[in-house]
């Protein structure tokens, strides 16, 4: 019971609020010390901002240059306290004057560019081993743009009746010189679209197949692709065989042939059977089994894709 009495008597308002003066003070105290740590000489590790001066305009840099470089310096710990934060921290430049010719940068070249730099700090030594530099020169080409017609998904029954219209049909694509003289001259443009089933007009992105295609511009950035198409069907067609050079007496069995066609769906009416021209020429017979294979030599202007769906025809005369 007397214990119970001693808990409830530290909870009561005045021990909770000696507490807070304790712990107040314990604070008070720490940022003290802290703040007064601060005001003393480090040696730290520290990670320092790079950045390359080279001309923009005529180079670009074909991998991602390197951002920061590690170092051990001294200095004080308010200026180490704000480095690690990134606060107002100015980075290193490093001059290149031919960029294309500077591949990499060692540790023991780097002091040279830093010592005039790190305004706050002592420098004493650089712990990055390397820096890795990828510039080229900046160039420009022209291109042929090509689309490329195994891409065009058209719906089931549905054909090209026009030639693919693009335009622009070239392109100026600039970036790192070494880089454009890996593509080939023509662009070739894929359709996105698929199940074509109506005349097409499209303004169509032009995407770039290669690695490092973000550090190509295009212009233009989009062509405009024209075709027009049709629904086509296929229809079969008995067609009397022609004969030619037969001797009389002699013709042919049977005498007609089945032609299968391709026609636009809604000119199916309009085919006149009688322009299909299928020809027996007798000089043509098999000496063996006196058979006769009729060739297709003429056909109605809407019509394509006639083929006869049999080969040979036997020839008969009238003694047999």
């Amino acid at each position: 019971m007397k214990k119970l009495t001693e808990i409830a008597r530290t909870l009561r308002p005045e021990g909770t609020y000696r507490y807070r003066v304790i712990i107040l003070c314990f604070l008070a105290a720490a940022t003290f010390w802290f703040f007064n740590a601060l005001n003393e000489d480090y040696s730290a590790n520290v990670r320092y901002p790079l950045e390359f001066i080279y001309d923009a305009d005529k180079y670009v840099a074909v991998d991602e240059l390197p951002e920061d470089i590690q170092l051990n310096v001294s200095g004080l710990g308010w200026n180490l306290l704000r480095n690690n934060l990134g606060i107002k921290v100015t980075p290193v430049q490093i001059p290149l004057d031919n960029p294309v010719e500077v591949k990499k940068i060692s540790g023991s070249a780097m002091p040279a560019f830093l010592v005039d730099q790190l305004n706050e700090f002592n420098l004493n030594f650089v712990i990055t081993d390397t820096l890795n530099i990828s510039i080229d020169k900046r160039d420009d080409r022209l291109f042929y743009v090509h689309i490329d017609s195994s891409s065009i998904n058209l719906e089931e029954g549905y054909r090209l009746t026009s030639s693919i219209a693009v335009s622009p049909d070239t392109l100026r694509i600039s970036g790192p010189a070494t880089i454009l003289a890996e593509l080939s001259d023509t662009v070739s443009i894929k359709l996105p679209q698929n199940n074509i089933d109506e005349n097409y007009e499209e303004m169509i992105p032009i995407t770039l197949n290669h690695p490092k295609a973000k550090l190509l511009s295009r212009s233009p950035t989009t062509i405009n692709v024209e075709f027009n198409v049709k629904e086509f069907t296929y229809i079969d067609s008995e067609i009397n065989i022609s004969l030619k050079n037969f001797p009389a007496g002699s013709a042919l069995e049977p005498d007609v042939i089945t032609v299968k066609y391709l026609i636009p769906a809604d000119n199916e009416d309009e085919v006149d059977l009688n322009e299909f021209e299928i020809v027996a020429d007798f000089r043509n017979v098999s000496s063996v089994d006196s058979t006769i294979t009729p060739s297709l030599e003429g056909i109605p202007n809407l019509v394509s894709e006639a083929t006869l769906d049999s080969t040979t025809f036997k020839v008969v005369y009238d003694n047999e």
